[in-house]
């Protein structure tokens, strides 16, 4: 290996280390709402609607700026956009606790929903043009993790904070990761730096855009309205079902909920040994939405039972089969088809449907638990996780004659 492939490769790491952490420390930034909103809700005597409706304030700007961003990110400086996002981010973290009251932190949110939605789009789009096609797994896998790592990091400051009786130390401290992470990305990411060069056979094959993946796009972009609605429900009202179906303390029903992303990391690795033996995103997808959809009868079951074990099991077992299903939609497709499609578009567009599912998911489901109890909550999560699969199952098969 000659001096020149060596300061290539370098640089490929630094660009991969530096994406993976803004969107880490952008995760812990944007969960620890969710994390805390159990003791969030006790303090400020707000129903669990209201409180869900600060989420999907969030959520709602989140996926609306993650369209728009998917479709300037080609334009923008990358340095300097993801830069100025997380600083933003810091700052509206720090507003939150200043406000103490339910209906400014609506508009707080729905601010750094907007800031962050900069970020994917732009991240991916930056591992589309810097990274080679040889160190393209190795940056699939590291971006997969973000979700789990934050999540975890977010719930696991948030346990501590409402410990401490302090709810609001979870959102300075965010706002100290984030500001950590602005400098560290500014530092790293050096000069301007060319884009990889690819081959004039991938540059003729990204003219024109098949009807297979344009099918593809169609049942990805679905299965990650699902998706949005599934991972986030789970993520939002665990800690609640835990406090109020089995009596456990805030901060230790908190404190459990970390065993979700702890598992949820090895989803990652899980989803890539799939991929290596099936192609197909739409088929990876319904074998997960499948498996979610056994696990949320197991809530069921569980919450008839009172079996605070089983209940976890399934919790984790879903949390890892939705951080799978996000990791395809938003990864590994956009990378997958970046000969094809501009990878900053493509992971735009997909996270939007995310937060699609995301934005209606907190306050729905926070509405249906108050008026029905939870049972209701997880037997719509069955539905939607069966509607998904059907969906999926037929997308495969479309995409499979499409092919033929």
């Amino acid at each position: 290996m000659n001096k020149e492939t060596k300061i290539d490769a370098h640089r490929e790491s630094k660009i991969i280390f530096i994406c993976w952490l803004a969107y880490t420390a952008a995760y812990i930034g944007r969960l620890n709402f969710n994390a805390s909103i159990v003791a969030i809700i006790s303090d400020l005597g707000v129903t669990k609607a209201d409180a869900g409706l600060v989420s999907s304030c969030f959520f709602f700007a989140y996926g609306a700026g993650q369209l728009i961003n998917g479709i300037l990110s080609k334009k923008y400086n990358a340095k300097f956009m993801i830069f100025i996002s997380l600083l933003l981010s810091s700052v509206f973290n720090l507003l939150m606790p200043l406000c103490n009251d339910i209906s400014l932190m609506k508009y707080v949110w729905l601010g750094n929903g907007m800031v962050q939605s900069v970020l994917w789009s732009t991240l991916i789009k930056t591992l589309s043009d810097f990274i080679s096609d040889k160190k393209l797994p190795k940056a699939i896998l590291a971006m997969s993790t973000t979700v789990a790592i934050g999540t975890f990091a977010a719930y696991g400051i948030s346990s501590l904070s409402v410990y401490a009786n302090n709810w609001q130390i979870a959102f300075y401290i965010a706002s100290a990761v984030l500001i950590i992470s602005a400098v560290i990305w500014i530092a790293l990411f050096g000069p301007s730096k060319t884009p990889v060069i690819h081959s004039d056979t991938e540059q003729k094959e990204k003219v024109k855009i098949g009807k297979v993946v344009l099918l593809a796009l169609f049942i990805t972009a679905f299965a990650g309205i699902a998706n949005g609605f599934i991972k986030d429900g789970i993520n939002t009202w665990v800690p609640s079902v835990l406090y109020e179906e089995f009596g456990i303390s805030q901060s230790f029903s908190i404190f459990l909920t970390l065993l979700l992303p702890m598992v949820s990391t090895l989803g990652a690795a899980i989803a890539k040994k799939v991929h290596e033996k099936i192609a197909s995103h739409a088929a990876m997808n319904m074998i997960f939405f499948s498996v979610s959809a056994l696990l949320c009868g197991g809530i069921l079951l569980s919450l008839k039972a009172h079996s605070i074990i089983t209940i976890m099991l399934c919790f984790i077992g879903v949390a890892c089969g939705m951080a799978m299903i996000n990791n395809v939609i938003t990864s590994m497709f956009a990378l997958d088809y970046r000969r094809l499609l501009n990878a900053g578009f493509a992971a735009g567009l997909l996270n939007t449907f995310c937060y699609i599912g995301s934005t209606t998911t907190s306050y729905t489901l926070g509405a249906v638990s108050q008026a029905h109890g939870w049972n209701a909550v997880f037997l719509i999560m069955l539905v939607v996780c069966v509607a998904a699969a059907v969906i999926c199952l037929a997308g495969y098969w479309t995409e499979k004659k499409a092919k033929e």
